[in-house]
């Protein structure tokens, strides 16, 4: 693979609350990490103190990123929200691609609220099934988001002038960072800053994802009622590493956690209901609240399945130096690793 020797592949995760990249280059046959950088887009707990709007303010701290890490490419793999799109899994009777092209576009109308002109819609057959009568089903992923947010995104990279090689829900990134390799079906529970993402992920494809409003903010606001402190005060006891939810002499209830556990476990009976014999064996934490102390523990119990905390690195070398940080920060750069895994699958296609 000598193609490999001097190639670089960039993610880029535009978050709520930071932008994060990663670059990887392919070594002996293996991912390893040459760049990363995040650029913050706001102060303190989601405050823009800046006169420049939220668009502008996501440009200009791109632009300063890329400045930062001088990528040795300009080509680039970007992800938006994915509470900006939807996806849905519609099972459809045998029938041949043309029939099947007609069928995904009349059955878009009814899970679409916008008129289909105004929608970047795509689909993918990703397997196959059977209903209760034996009868075979093909299992289609429907992606849709809003022309007017697809192009928001590809103007940040215009006007760095990259070349953008893939736009995609970050719901994507992250199941490939975290779940790309899992047989088994998985759930992957990805808490940002603003909302947390549920993915379901069988043999690497996401099946089912819920986007939840409610996240690491949240968690923090909570905190600080609680305990009658400063949000700022709030965020730093969240990170000092004490377990706030299995404690037996704090007793404090946190609705942000309840409400994201309970739609884990909803989402897990509801399908195993419908494929008893495809269980899922484990859920993946991810994002920066992911690393939560106490929360694996608390997940495992309310849920029923084991529950890991999410390594996008695995897989990934890293340099000896950067160990450390990479243990801090790897569950918050699942989407951006999954992006610059992407890149590195195309290139192995040609």
């Amino acid at each position: 693979m000598k193609m490999f020797a001097k190639e670089r592949f960039l993610g880029v995760d535009f978050g709520t609350e930071s932008i994060k990249a990663v670059e990887l280059g392919v070594r002996g046959g293996k991912p390893f990490v040459s760049n990363y950088g995040e650029a913050l887009l706001f102060s303190g707990q989601g405050k823009n103190t800046a006169t420049r709007s939220l668009r502008e303010e996501i440009a200009i701290r791109f632009r300063s990123l890329l400045d930062r890490m001088h990528p040795d490419t300009n080509e680039v793999c970007i992800s938006m929200p994915s509470f900006l799109g939807l996806i849905s899994l519609i099972d459809f009777p045998e029938m041949t691609e043309a029939e099947l092209e007609e069928a995904v576009q009349f059955e878009a109308r009814k899970y679409i609220p916008s008129p289909l002109e105004d929608v970047a819609l795509s689909w993918e057959a990703v397997g196959d099934t059977h209903d209760s009568e034996k009868a075979k089903k093909t299992e289609v992923l429907l992606v849709a988001a809003l022309n007017k947010d697809v192009h928001q995104y590809e103007s940040y990279v215009n006007v760095v002038g990259y070349d953008m090689k893939l736009l995609e829900l970050e719901t994507f990134s992250i199941a490939r960072s975290l779940a790309g390799n899992e047989p088994d079906p998985v759930l992957v529970v990805d808490i940002g800053a603003r909302a947390a993402n549920l993915i379901l992920v069988e043999n690497g494809f996401p099946k089912k994802s819920r986007s939840i409003d409610s996240g690491g903010r949240d968690i923090t606001r909570t905190l600080a009622e609680s305990l009658n402190i400063s949000i700022d005060r709030a965020d730093e006891m969240k990170k000092s590493g004490k377990d706030f939810l299995n404690a037996k002499d704090i007793a404090i209830i946190f609705p942000p956690v309840e409400t994201i556990v309970s739609e884990a476990k909803r989402m897990i009976v509801s399908w195993e209901e419908k494929r008893p014999s495809r269980t899922v064996k484990k859920l993946i934490l991810s994002g920066g609240t992911g690393r939560l102390a106490g929360l694996v523990e608390y997940t495992s119990k309310k849920v029923g399945v084991p529950v890991v905390i999410g390594n996008p690195f695995e897989g990934v070398s890293v340099p000896s130096e950067l160990d450390a940080q990479i243990d801090q920060l790897g569950a918050s750069f699942s989407a951006a690793i999954g992006l610059a895994l992407y890149g590195i699958r195309s290139a192995e296609k040609k």
